[in-house]
């Protein structure tokens, strides 16, 4: 009850009651008053007495009654304000949902891409047993380990790019982060916010009841808010740990994934075919006692194992082949041509693996000159039961399937009557060259069955370019590659 009204109730009390007193006659009044004038002036004093009274309470009612609307007018915009804080509040958690949501999205990618991880490892390990026992001494393993560090400078560019992805992932973490602090704000502000709306709803015991409840339940919203926040950042390092230790795994990941995957035999004629060079041989012999000068050419391309680089060629189709009479070439010249580069190599050797494989070493410097693609040895050349052969003059080309024979090693032998399907009557001939179904040169056909594997390049017989060749060394290096020749099993001849 208002404070007036009751000083108001207690003043009128106090009147009635002195009203009603029955004071005696003062001795000095007049006699000559009689009794109804008494009575007739104290009703007169309490009809004024009540009639102000009555005034007073109108008076404090219509007061009361400005003062309630008023407090009600004031609870009315609290409850609408406090509505709106709440309507941000649910706008905000259905956020935070979402971003829970993307958190546990990147939990399960991170799960898959991690059994990827184990399954490409165990892959792995089995591939390194099969390659240790297929490895013959410790000088094929070094050059194994140095063809590793090359493939590995090669896929660096890749390596490149996962970073500048990952880099870009925690640019993504960084913007949330900075949106959780802004609602972090933001809920300090709406905090602050309900603390001057319980202040302004003292008015009314019941709205204050009420509004203090729930701003209590906010405060606990917003503690249960931060703690979330807390934990989403918790997370969100981890996830950034687990994004920086996949990134330092990506090479051997992205090895491995190059190497089990089969490129289409169109993208592999297309990679020779603007990689192939063209080499021409230019030669001087004796023939019926007169010097004769001789041209040929033949196509082929640029092969490293890891160490070197090669031209490789069948010797059939060098100047030198077996089948002439080498006895009487003196001097031979080789240019090799790739579009508008030329290069003039200083020697020509042949492999061990076979002698009828002709190799050209090439210094790094010859090989930027040229310029294009140096296509690798394969690292796996039976992952796959089939292969892509490229004819000696890079006309045709298809998908051959190859059979393995126990009494050829180190040779694969090619199922030719598939072509039919693809080319017609076009069908294997020596010094077609056989890459596998991973881009990788798996070797080069010596005949028209058998193509030997090349696995390594070294060069067991070599001659000297450009300049006469010595009787003695000439004629020990062509004996020695009709010996090995002559040695092979018969199925090779």
């Amino acid at each position: 009850m208002n404070k007036t009204l009751l000083l108001i109730l207690c003043d009128f009390l106090l009147l009635t009651l002195l009203s009603l007193v029955n004071w005696e006659k003062d001795e000095s009044e007049p006699e000559n008053l009689s009794s109804g004038d008494s009575e007739e002036q104290s009703v007169s004093t309490m009809a004024m007495m009540e009639q102000d009274l009555l005034d007073t309470l109108s008076s404090s009612l219509e007061e009361e009654k400005r003062l309630q609307d008023r407090a009600e007018t004031e609870a009315d915009k609290t409850r609408e304000e406090l509505e709106k804080a709440n309507e941000a509040l649910q706008a905000k958690d259905a956020s935070l949902v979402e971003l829970q949501s993307e958190l546990q999205a990147a939990e399960t990618r991170e799960q898959m891409l991690a059994n990827e991880k184990q399954t490409l490892a165990s892959e792995k390990r089995t591939l390194e047993m099969e390659s240790e026992r297929a490895k013959k001494t410790i000088t094929e393993l070094e050059e194994d380990y140095l063809e590793l560090e090359t493939q590995a400078k090669q896929t660096e560019t890749q390596t490149r790019l996962l970073q500048q992805e990952l880099k870009s992932k925690l640019n993504e973490i960084a913007e949330k982060e900075k949106a959780i602090e802004q609602e972090r704000q933001e809920r300090r502000l709406a905090e602050q916010k309900a603390q001057e709306l319980s202040v302004q709803v003292g008015v009314a015991e019941e709205q204050k009841k009420m509004l203090l409840a729930s701003v209590e339940t906010l405060k606990g919203e917003v503690e249960a808010e931060r703690k979330e926040r807390q934990q989403l950042q918790q997370q969100t390092s981890q996830m950034a740990e687990g994004i920086t230790q996949l990134a330092e795994r990506s090479q051997d990941l992205t090895e491995e994934f190059r190497s089990s995957q089969p490129v289409n035999a169109n993208v592999i004629f297309n990679r020779f075919s603007e990689n192939r060079i063209v080499a021409r041989f230019r030669s001087e012999r004796i023939y019926r006692g007169q010097p004769s000068v001789e041209s040929s050419e033949a196509m082929t391309i640029l092969v490293s194992d890891g160490s070197s680089v090669y031209a490789l060629s069948h010797f059939d189709s060098t100047p030198l082949g077996l089948n002439r009479e080498s006895l009487t070439y003196r001097r031979v010249e080789i240019e090799l041509q790739r579009k508008e580069a030329k290069v003039w190599p200083s020697k020509f050797g042949f492999l061990s693996l076979d002698p009828r494989v002709a190799a050209i070493p090439l210094s790094g410097e010859e090989t930027e000159d040229l310029g294009g693609r140096v296509f690798y040895t394969a690292l796996d050349p039976f992952k796959f039961s089939e292969a892509v052969l490229v004819d000696e003059k890079g006309d045709y080309y298809g998908e051959v399937e190859f059979k393995l024979d126990p009494a050829t090693p180190g040779y694969v032998r090619m199922q030719s009557k598939i072509f039919n399907r693809l080319f017609g009557d076009f069908s294997p001939t020596s010094g077609d060259l056989v890459f596998s179904k991973t881009s990788e040169l798996l070797g080069v056909m010596v005949d028209k069955r058998y193509c030997a594997l090349i696995d390594n390049l070294l060069v067991r017989e070599e001659l000297a370019l450009g300049r006469p060749f010595p009787r003695e060394e000439y004629d020990r290096v062509m004996d020695s590659l009709k010996f090995r020749y002559e040695s092979l099993p018969g199925e090779l001849k």
